[in-house]
């Protein structure tokens, strides 16, 4: 199983790389696009500096240092869809990127990757969340459309995962985990994410009423969580738990989330679930691992696990 991480700077690329990352993803907004579009649209679903690399010299390095440890990174290229008028800059810029050396691209919009399937038949091609690809029909039609590579959405099961893995063995299948977990469907969620003080709207706690009352117990429920949330932290998102069902069910790479975080949270990350599917591999007893997993979520972020922010609820003690 892949082990990948997110990165904006040229200086974590090492240390990423050391703590045990197989694969190194990333986002660059060229100086044309800041300039025509950065106050309209996010090239790739980040609104902050941060969460970018700093300049096109700093990518070509981070891809010759991954290179050079015989690692792959991907660019990340993931807003939902993009216009025509924006269409030839992209495609400039991908040709840039690609002479850089990067291996893959992760995308959402089907116009973009049908021109760059023909364009750059050699990239691997991601489909990320915000394609929101939760069946096998779906994953199919991407398949069909020149994408390698699926990325699962938050909220499937590890069952629901393995059975799409199961109908198509051509594709390769990556599921998030650690950090960054949100109650909302990536692939669905029309929020603005550009607050400065980086508060997204699945954190600012409000009440749903329903329009007519009593509603239904499974309306209650829904209003029930939603009511939790704001009690959680969804920078606690974990999922160490589910490692072992994960690679039973034929997941290719674990995708930790981390895009503008500190580096020295990324590495500790990348360090944190290597060893968990080093274990995974070697531990023949499921329930002494969780034993383990949940005392690792404890000391990594000094609180409980919650079934809010787990990945895969389904493995968490509160459920």
């Amino acid at each position: 199983m892949k082990l990948i991480s997110p990165i904006d700077q040229l200086a974590e690329a090492e240390p990423l790389l050391e703590a045990g990352a197989d694969e190194l993803y990333g986002g660059f907004v060229p100086q044309e696009w800041q300039k025509r579009y950065s106050l309209l649209a996010s090239i790739n679903q980040r609104t902050f500096e941060g969460a970018q690399i700093r300049s096109f010299a700093d990518l070509q390095e981070i891809v010759k240092r991954v290179h050079g440890r015989g690692k792959s990174f991907s660019l990340t290229l993931n807003a939902p869809f993009y216009s025509d008028e924006q269409m030839p800059l992209l495609l400039e810029y991908v040709d840039q990127t690609v002479a850089a050396g990067i291996d893959g691209i992760i995308l959402a919009d089907l116009g973009l990757l049908r021109l760059l399937r023909q364009r750059h038949p050699g990239l691997e091609y991601h489909a990320s969340t915000l394609a929101h690809l939760g069946n096998s029909g779906s994953a199919a039609f991407y398949a069909a459309q020149g994408i390698n590579r699926i990325v699962f959405p938050r909220h499937l099961t590890v069952a629901e995962m393995a059975e799409i893995v199961g109908k198509l063995p051509q594709l390769r299948f990556d599921a998030f985990m650690l950090v960054g977990n949100c109650p909302n469907t990536e692939g669905l969620c029309t929020f603005h994410h550009s607050s400065p003080d980086k508060i997204w709207p699945c954190e600012i706690p409000y009440r749903i009423k329903p329009l007519e009352s009593p509603g239904s117990p499974t309306l209650q429920a829904a209003i029930d969580r939603q009511a939790s949330w704001s009690r959680t932290n969804r920078r606690h998102g974990c999922g160490l738990c589910a490692i072992p069902a994960l690679l039973r069910a034929g997941i290719y790479g674990v995708k930790l989330v981390g895009r503008g975080a500190p580096a020295a949270q990324k590495t500790m990350n990348v360090s944190l679930v290597r060893e968990f599917i080093r274990l995974a591999a070697e531990e023949t007893d499921l329930s002494r691992y969780c034993r383990q997993a949940r005392a690792a979520h404890a000391h990594r972020f000094a609180a409980a696990c919650s079934s809010n922010v787990c990945y895969f609820p389904e493995y968490c003690p509160d459920e």
